[in-house]
């Protein structure tokens, strides 16, 4: 049952109607802030996901602070006001701003004396000049709004896959590469990601949703690993923390630098073999020569300790300590060295030079995948790709995905979505 308590450490999704927003729940007594409104989560620990809190405001409502209680359901106004009688249509209602009898003060008032959305509305109500005269659908309407500006219920949600995604496109697409639910869906089904397979991904910005997406899809009892390649220092992580998987799932990913990854690679072949090559790639040669990546990080010196008591040339030497990057490379290097099950290639440079080097580490009869947000890159790549024999069933494919409000004759698509999500190249390796 632990797994599905909210527990100090994890990620959490609160949701208020229609706006979900990711937090890590770091304190018991720590604060998120909604909009305009700040609400401490000190009741929220213990507590099942899922569950709805109603928000109690800490002394008057203008300093906009809540705590949380517990609560069975949240309140639908509509059902809890009632609409008793509304009019035949709306000709005769006319917006000269005197329909509602209260003024601006009398209803900043009525918010800090009442004690529910409720009361409030019923009493917005009761002062309208207007509000009865309405059709059905006109009431409705009014009330929606009311409900969304007086709304005092929110949700606690287990973070998963398509939550996190979501959050994330709304917030900023650009920030994931562009890559929507639908889009991340294909990535994972072409990929033919398994559990007892090693995989191999380029990713170098997508605040780590891809490598969630595809350690989810390994599953937590899986018997291999996921080398998640990336071009910085540091790879981005937070979607992948968001997930909150227990430390043995996580530590299936290892992340390396790419090109400090393949030096290491190719430290233990001649060094004569790897520069006779023609056609190297700028990245193998990146690999070979940069040692940029580990001269950032400070190495530790053989210390000398000398005792006044002992002879001058009696020494004691602390042997260095090597960083946890060292030991992922040696651990990227041997998986990478039996070749892996899937190359995913999710980047904001050309992939053609990624892909070319990249592509050696596969097994015969394996998938690849490479995104990229617009065609040209991939139409070039694949043009390159045909003129090779080592791929086959190459395909250059976009999704095009729109929502729909359905509501009781009011279904119709979205006026304002973004329509395109990026575009795949998909194929197999031969050899």
């Amino acid at each position: 049952m632990n797994n599905h308590t909210i527990k100090v450490g994890d990620y959490i999704v609160l949701q208020k109607q229609n706006y979900k927003k990711l937090h890590k729940f770091n304190k018991p007594n720590s604060t998120v802030n909604l909009g305009k409104d700040t609400i401490n989560l000190s009741g929220i620990e213990g507590s099942h996901y899922f569950s709805i809190f109603r928000m109690i405001a800490k002394g008057t409502k203008k300093s906009k602070e809540y705590h949380l209680e517990l609560s069975k359901e949240a309140v639908n106004l509509i059902e809890e006001i009632g609409l008793k009688t509304s009019g035949t249509d709306n000709r005769n209602i006319y917006d000269d701003g005197r329909s509602q009898k209260l003024s601006a003060n009398e209803i900043s008032e009525l918010k800090c004396d009442s004690n529910s959305a409720s009361e409030i509305v019923e009493t917005l109500i009761t002062n309208s000049n207007t509000f009865h005269n309405k059709t059905e659908f006109s009431q409705a309407k009014y009330l929606k709004k009311k409900e969304k500006k007086y709304f005092e219920y929110i949700q606690i949600l287990k973070p998963n896959l398509r939550t996190i995604t979501e959050i994330l496109y709304k917030l900023d697409p650009s920030k994931v590469q562009g890559v929507r639910i639908d889009t991340l869906s294909q990535i994972i089904t072409f990929s033919n990601i398994s559990s007892e397979g090693n995989h191999l991904l380029y990713d170098s910005g997508s605040n780590g949703l891809i490598a969630a997406a595809l350690l989810s899809a390994m599953g937590p009892q899986c018997n291999g690993k996921l080398v998640h390649m990336h071009p910085g220092n540091m790879s981005q992580k937070q979607a992948l923390l968001a997930m909150n998987f227990s430390l043995d799932h996580y530590n299936k990913c290892i992340s390396v630098n790419v090109y400090s990854a393949l030096r290491q690679v190719y430290q233990g072949c001649d060094t004569n073999t790897v520069e006779s090559v023609e056609g190297t790639t700028n990245l193998k040669r990146k690999a070979e020569e940069n040692i940029e990546h580990e001269s950032k990080i400070p190495k530790l010196e053989d210390s000398t300790l000398i005792s006044e008591s002992c002879d001058i040339n009696e020494v004691t030497e602390t042997p260095p300590k090597k960083p946890k990057w060292h030991f992922d490379n040696i651990a990227a290097s041997e998986i990478l060295s039996k070749k892996v099950d899937s190359l995913v290639v999710v980047c904001k440079e050309d992939p053609q030079n990624i892909f070319l080097e990249l592509i050696t580490f596969v097994k015969p009869g394996r998938p690849f995948v490479i995104y990229y947000s617009v065609a040209e890159p991939l139409q070039n790549l694949y043009m390159t790709l045909k003129s090779l024999s080592n791929v086959a069933a190459l395909k250059l494919t976009n999704n095009w995905m729109r929502n729909y409000q359905i509501l009781p004759e009011r279904t119709h698509p979205e006026v304002m979505m973004n329509g395109s999500s990026g575009f795949l190249l998909t194929g197999y390796v031969l050899k």
